[in-house]
């Protein structure tokens, strides 16, 4: 025993129990770690736990008990303030005391417990005195009651197997992934790596905490900067505590005993990572953050609120110099233009803005390969077409909120850059179309905050992309675009002429647009570029820049605002377009219809173009006059200093039938009615058309079954074309939206293989692919010729029921005239004459027709229905003729 006077050590806190006989407490820290003292239990001595291998020392086994003991001792000192008194010292320097829990009263010696508990034995029980006979006397009542060790039917079960070396760390990987496991943290190498040993499995492993990087030690034995603080927050927080882990990857091969890492969070207690991020003392890093389970974001905000305050590692942080104002680094505007893969154009009110999106890279071509110009680029670069395609069909004109990340100053040759995250409602497009394998994400050095927002969550997307090997990931042969540039190619573009003149409308992308008459359109089904000039319009050229030597030419009056008109309208939308003819150069000239509004009619309408005179021989000379006339009235743009010349004009006849347009030779067709508006309008399908319709129907459902459409891909607009699912059949038809309801989701449409309408929500409508809209309607309007329904409700439906029965099989169709875009016709249902039984069951009236020439046989079929109808007095004509008599008492006027 020393000669020292015995002195009570207070406010000690145990740091780590090395087993039931040795502990390490720490005192109180002053300007730095605080200091250190191992203790041995004095009098016991306690079963020795086996050692893992070190260097070319093999493990050892535990003593039976070693690992009870040593977690009796653990559960009931670590983290808490005891006292000492130092007994001896024993030669190796080691001190050797009575270890006191509690204050006054309370105060239990550990040593004490260990001894009557069972879980220690006494020491140098041959050199008797007071304090060894008292604890050789709590030993044998221990070993009579066979308590802790001294139970021996448990003994051989006392042994731990521990594996210290995982053989396939991928395999326990496996097993264990997602799963919460049970651990005691044995030591603390660095801030950032733990070794465990796994309960109750007893795998001692290594574990790196995902998505973050803390000072370490070399093994010249100096350190990184805070590498000290870092380690001695998470053994203040951690060491020899019960925690509870998630294994999220690993860094060991199969039979790699050199490296045995795993890589994984705490979650019990707390996120140790998450404290370490805040306080400055850890970095994130990307190559583990992507396999987090928890939220990445929650780490790039800690550390963001680390570098604000400038904590420890970060104390020299400067952040980038953003140079867009705050007010302006959140906006939302209409999308006008997707440039290439990854820039598009967002118009903000009146102002024009080109954004980058932030951290993505559009697919690029192989290097040493040369793909030409970027209009050919778009079709030459694997993958590049379907990814502008994906962003043009979910973003042209649909509003998106931006959010802006960075920006990147002009170098290169190449312009200042606004990099930002875009959002479609909740829905983040770089998200969208690195998942799809069409973009892949940037890489940024590792303290590069100049990235996007979710840049872990693109970094996810990625790998989902990858995994599932579709677009730029697929690793097969990429898509092929074969596209015909017709563009200053006559001898070309006169092959195709007549092709498309026979087709009638077709369906066509704008690629660019010139000016307000002069388009760039991509033609799918001929897979053709061409350059489309709008017929019947004189249009004011816009401004030009030098190109190729040339010098700039100066606008037109109201030239770059037809331009911007006609851009607002059509740029790269989906569009119809008639070609009528083709000029010296290659270009087609023709009409364009952007959802149902023809261009040519908007631009005159608006005072932007004035009529051709050629437009005289077309057929849409009408609206064009019309428009035209409406223009000069309100005196728009170019006709802002017309003055209009005075015409008599003559009284317009009661009855005309000018309106009406006679077909050169009438056809007999066979139809179904598909819907009846009265007794007069209804809707036909051709029969001709029925079996490819069916097979369209079934190979559009099962499209939109196997891709189901994303929520929001498709924004209602009157006029545009979709598909939209029909309430009574719960399928999917093709529609035309008829009107937007502003104060719900709900939209009206027209069902065009049918002719009927429903209002539908606008979760139950979807983007409608190019292959099934540039198909016609199957259901065509017609007007039974110059039958006139009857005013009154009753007999209006009477005549709708008699025209419902008759119309239950297929009817023979002939047209005999046109009026505007509806086809007047007589429809006979098995020989019967509609029209005429209507008539001669005085169920309807007809309307005469000034020109007998063209219509006197069907006008005399239907006087000679008509007064059978009112000389037998049937139904309306009951009470006799009331047609003869004008007074508004009879109900009845002209």
């Amino acid at each position: 025993m020393d000669s020292a006077p015995k002195t009570l050590h207070r406010g000690w806190v145990v740091k780590q129990v090395n087993s039931g006989d040795t502990i390490v407490l720490k005192g109180r820290p002053r300007g730095g770690p605080p200091p250190e003292r191992s203790i041995n239990l004095a009098y016991i001595s306690a079963p020795k736990l086996g050692r893992r291998p070190i260097g070319n020392e093999e493990a050892t086994m535990d003593d039976a008990y070693a690992w009870e003991s040593r977690e009796y001792l653990r559960k009931l000192l670590v983290g808490k303030e005891v006292s000492f008194i130092v007994e001896h010292t024993i030669p190796s320097g080691r001190e050797c005391a009575l270890v006191y829990i509690g204050t006054g009263e309370n105060s239990v010696c550990v040593n004490e417990l260990m001894v009557k508990d069972g879980w220690a034995l006494v020491r140098n029980q041959n050199k008797p005195n007071e304090e060894v006979a008292k604890y050789g006397m709590w030993m044998v009542e221990a070993q009579t009651s066979g308590i802790g060790l001294h139970n021996e039917e448990g003994r051989a079960a006392a042994i731990r197997n521990v594996k210290w070396v995982i053989e396939d760390p991928r395999s326990l990987f496996d097993e264990l992934k997602g799963k919460p496991i049970k651990a005691v943290v044995e030591s603390v190498r660095d801030g950032g790596t733990l070794r465990l040993m796994l309960i109750p499995s007893m795998n001692y492993i290594t574990l790196m905490l995902t998505g973050i990087r803390c000072p370490s030690f070399k093994p010249d034995g100096g350190s990184e900067d805070h590498a000290d603080e870092a380690k001695y927050a998470v053994e203040t927080r951690l060491l020899n505590k019960d925690i509870e882990i998630v294994l999220e990857g690993t860094s060991g091969g199969s039979g790699n005993a050199k490296n045995q890492n795993f890589v994984g969070t705490v979650v019990t207690p707390g996120n140790i990572s998450l404290f370490l991020l805040k306080e400055g003392l850890a970095k994130c890093v990307d190559w583990s953050m992507k396999l987090l389970n928890a939220d990445p974001e929650s780490y790039r905000s800690a550390t963001r609120q680390a570098k604000a305050a400038r904590k420890r590692l970060w104390k020299n942080f400067e952040g980038p110099v953003c140079t867009v104002p705050k007010d302006q680094k959140e906006f939302s505007g209409r999308v006008t233009e997707i440039v290439n893969g990854e820039v598009l154009v967002i118009k903000v009110g009146s102002v024009y803005k080109r954004i980058t999106m932030s951290s993505i890279r559009q697919p690029r071509p192989a290097e040493g390969v040369d793909v030409g110009p970027p209009s050919r680029a778009l079709y030459e670069v694997p993958y590049l077409f379907e990814a502008r395609e994906f962003l043009r069909k979910r973003l042209i004109g649909k509003k998106v909120n931006a959010s802006v990340d960075y920006v990147r100053p002009a170098a290169n040759g190449y312009p200042e850059r606004v990099c930002a995250s875009v959002f479609l409602g909740n829905q983040n497009i770089q998200e969208a179309i690195v998942s799809k394998g069409l973009a892949t994400v940037a890489w940024h050095k590792q303290d590069d905050d100049e990235r996007a927002a979710n840049y872990d969550a693109l970094v996810l997307a990625q790998e989902k992309a990858k995994k599932n090997k579709v677009g730029v990931h697929h690793g097969g042969e990429p898509p092929i675009h074969k596209v015909a540039d017709l563009a200053g190619n006559a001898a070309k573009s006169k092959q195709f002429l007549p092709f498309l003149q026979r087709i009638g409308r077709l369906h066509a992308n704008v690629e660019f647009v010139a000016s307000g008459s002069r388009i760039r359109v991509y033609i799918p089904r001929d897979t053709c570029l061409a350059t489309f000039l709008l017929s019947g319009i004189s249009c004011p050229r816009a401004a030009r820049p030098a190109i190729k030597g040339q010098p700039a030419t100066p606008a037109d009056p109201y030239g770059d605002e037809a331009l911007e008109f006609i851009k607002d309208q059509i740029m790269q939308r989906e569009v119809e377009i008639e070609v009528e003819s083709c000029d010296k150069a290659g270009n087609f000239i023709g009409y364009l219809f952007a959802e149902d509004k023809n261009m040519s009619v908007e631009l005159v309408k608006e005072g932007l173009a004035k009529m051709h005179f050629t437009a005289e021989r077309g057929k849409y000379f009408d609206h064009l006059s019309r428009a035209e006339a409406d223009a000069k009235v309100a005196r728009k743009k170019v006709w802002k200093d017309y003055v209009e010349t005075v015409v008599e004009k003559e009284e317009a006849s009661e009855i005309s039938d000018s309106n009406i347009s006679e077909p050169s030779a009438p056809q007999l067709k066979e139809v179904v009615v598909t819907h009846i508006e009265d007794c007069s309008k209804l809707w036909v399908q051709h029969c001709t058309d029925g079996p490819a319709l069916i097979s369209l129907m079934n190979q559009m459902r099962a499209d939109l079954i196997s891709n189901p459409p994303l929520a929001g891909s498709f924004t209602p607009r009157n006029g545009a074309l979709c598909a939209a699912i029909f309430s009574e059949d719960n399928n999917w038809y093709r529609a035309k939206v008829v009107k937007v309801h502003k104060d719900s989701d709900n939209v009206d449409v027209l069902f065009i293989d049918y002719g009927n309408q429903a209002t539908v929500s606008a979760s139950n409508t979807a983007p409608l692919s190019p292959q099934y809209a540039s198909v016609p309607g199957a259901a065509a309007e017609c007007q039974i010729a110059f039958i006139v329904p009857p005013e009154d409700e009753e007999w209006r439906e009477d005549s709708l029921r008699e025209v419902q029965m008759l119309a239950q099989a297929k009817l023979v169709m002939t047209v005999v005239g046109k009026t505007g875009s509806v086809e007047l016709v007589s429809l006979s249902s098995n020989g019967t004459d509609i029209a005429t039984h209507l008539l001669s069951n005085g169920l309807v009236e007809y309307e005469k027709q000034r020109n007998r020439n063209k219509y006197g046989t069907l006008m005399s079929a239907y006087e000679t229905a008509m007064s059978d109808a009112k000389k037998n007095r049937r139904n309306r004509f009951r009470y006799g003729d009331f047609t003869q008599d004008d007074a508004k008492e009879f109900g009845y006027s002209k």
